[in-house]
């Protein structure tokens, strides 16, 4: 699928061909409707069990995507865990009346 067939499905909601269908595209529930195909993070968490997402998230590609996405994953909690707890909140009321 290319950037303009993926523009023109999420902007239209038309339905998928057979063969995007046969790629693994689809409207994913768990994502609340969001286009969901191959090689895209929101995949690797995609309850679907669509059965081509579901054969590439045990491939090598969807392992080491998941892989990377969990180091992402780590690094952020680590940042968070730094933070004191109380900034959110701190940033949130400097906005309102900054």
């Amino acid at each position: 699928m290319n950037r303009e067939r993926y523009i023109e499905l999420n902007s239209t909601g038309q339905d998928l061909t057979p063969e995007e269908w046969d790629q693994g595209w689809h409207w994913c529930v768990e994502w609340d409707g969001l286009l969901v195909g191959p090689n895209s993070e929101e995949a690797l968490v995609c309850s679907c069990n669509h059965p081509v997402i579901e054969a590439w998230k045990v491939s090598p590609e969807g392992q080491e995507m998941m892989r990377q996405l969990e180091i992402r994953s780590e690094k952020m909690d680590e940042e968070m865990l730094k933070k004191d707890p109380l900034e959110f909140f701190k940033d949130l009321g400097n906005a309102e009346h900054g």
